[in-house]
């Protein structure tokens, strides 16, 4: 079992990067699953006050209990779970009181001069997400934001709504986005990463994969829970000329613990340069 989060560091690559991006760092979070403040969160917490300029979480701040039932199939994700005993299976409400506690004390002291924002996760409450503009987080649903680093020098920034698979919307989410520029997109779920890449997005982060949360020795998952499977099940996948990249997240889902998974947060910093250039290391956080 593993419980120790690992920072993972990576000095990311890209030909068409813009120099106002040059050295530029991102720290991406994810699937925290929140049920209090312990060791893990304060570990989480010392690496946001560090320096970065831009903070990216692609869903799932909440925990809810989920038993699906086995014998109906994948597609029945689709839909939004109800609360309660279904034929879908058990699904409690989610924690959103723990969720809102946990990211107002992760918050406190942060600084990110490019912005903090979220996007949804399919166990993310409603409440949760009304809450984000006081913790000073900006929630992308199918919608991109221009980043002004100054007023000649903009990014695009497009996150998708992932309540359930039915939600997301790639065409609406880059609609207006201006094509020149450098585009990041935000989606929980992995398997709209290649829709984005083909929509224009040069860097796309991911989650809700957990990175099968048990795996075998080799750092194979069981379980992905992504219609992708194995593919972007965690870490980063080239696809064409854009990157994919899916967190293994903070927390868990059903079983309170991981196995050869261990809980990760990432720390990007872009680069321009050949792919070839990209240098990924990991420690564990003290």
């Amino acid at each position: 079992m593993q419980n120790h989060i690992q920072l993972t560091e990576i000095d990311l690559y890209f030909p068409q990067l813009p120099a106002f991006l040059e050295n530029r760092r991102i720290l991406h979070i994810s699937d925290l699953h929140c049920l209090g403040f312990g060791p893990k969160e304060q570990s989480i917490q010392k690496i946001m006050r560090e320096p970065a300029d831009l903070l990216l979480c692609t869903g799932d701040a909440c925990y809810q209990f989920r038993v699906a039932n086995p014998f109906l199939d994948d597609k029945h994700d689709e839909h939004t779970p109800r609360c309660g005993l279904t034929r879908r299976g058990l699904t409690l409400r989610p924690k959103t009181r723990q969720a809102i506690e946990v990211f107002s004390r992760l918050m406190e002291n942060t600084r990110f001069p490019l912005g903090a924002y979220f996007v949804q996760g399919n166990h993310d409450s409603r409440e949760f997400l009304e809450y984000l503009p006081k913790l000073g987080l900006i929630h992308l649903q199918n919608e991109y934001r221009p980043i002004a680093v100054s007023p000649a020098q903009q990014f695009n920034l497009c996150g998708l709504r992932c309540e359930n698979r039915r939600t997301p919307d790639v065409p609406t989410a880059l609609a207006s986005a201006d094509p020149k520029l450098f585009t990041i997109g935000l989606s929980h779920y992995p398997e709209f990463g290649e829709p984005l890449a083909a929509g224009g997005a040069d860097l796309i982060l991911c989650g809700h994969t957990h990175g099968g949360q048990i795996c075998l020795p080799s750092g194979r998952p069981l379980s992905t829970h992504s219609r992708t499977g194995q593919k972007y099940a965690s870490g980063l996948t080239g696809f064409n000329h854009s990157y994919i990249y899916t967190t293994r997240g903070v927390g868990f889902s059903m079983l309170h613990f991981r196995l050869f998974c261990p809980p990760e947060i990432t720390r990007f910093t872009l680069h321009q340069g050949n792919a070839g250039q990209t240098r990924i290391s990991t420690h564990t956080i003290t």
